[in-house]
């Protein structure tokens, strides 16, 4: 008994380590190969493990897409940690914010190959494309609070924090793949600002 206990918390414990290593490696090998080349076999071949454990661990590719999903939900999480924290004014709380938007980690966080492969997924996918929704109605919901935040200190002007917020995450996105084909890194910190002041211009930053 002691021996099925003991060998549950060991397979338990290996999970834990090798699902956040495998969907690293599920990331990487669409960022080579594309998400039609991304198969089970070149994932595990990357990290060097055998196929079966990744099917083990996951069932079929489509659920490891779901928690790749996850993933970039995550890392994208961990930016917004720091407007979490209570002694920002209002005023600086909003432009923290918009430097996180438009910053460099932000735009580099996940490569944009990497977003459009899992976005075209889910044209085919409903359940890929669920979860996308769900992604961006989180970020709609957290912009929304901080808006309305602003607004009811008087630091912004927005009747319609949702409305707002959705205006806003339609420039971050645009913007994010526009900067990828026509801005050179030596013009990202001008194009940055530029970005910044037409979100001011949207919230109507007093």
């Amino acid at each position: 008994m002691e021996n099925k206990i003991s060998d549950t918390a060991k397979q338990r414990q290996n999970a834990r380590i090798r699902k956040p290593e495998i969907i690293k490696s599920f990331y990487e090998t669409i960022l080579e190969h594309g998400f039609e080349g991304a198969s089970i076999a070149r994932v595990a071949a990357r990290i060097n493990i055998h196929p079966s454990l990744i099917l083990h661990y996951f069932g079929t590719k489509e659920n490891l897409t779901l928690d790749l999903v996850d993933y970039v939900i995550e890392e994208y999480a961990e930016l917004f940690k720091s407007l979490t924290l209570k002694d920002f004014s209002p005023g600086d709380r909003l432009e923290r914010l918009l430097d996180v938007l438009w910053g460099k980690q932000y735009y580099k966080k996940i490569h944009i190959a990497g977003s459009f492969a899992i976005i075209g997924a889910s044209f085919r996918n409903p359940l890929i494309h669920q979860k996308i929704r769900w992604l961006y109605d989180g970020f709609l919901h957290f912009l929304a609070k901080e808006i309305k935040n602003g607004a009811d200190a008087g630091i912004i002007s927005s009747p319609d924090p949702m409305r707002t917020a959705t205006a806003l995450i339609t420039l971050v996105e645009g913007a994010r793949h526009f900067r990828h084909f026509f801005v050179r890194e030596r013009g990202f910190d001008q194009y940055s600002r530029d970005m910044k002041e037409a979100a001011r211009r949207i919230l109507k930053m007093k």
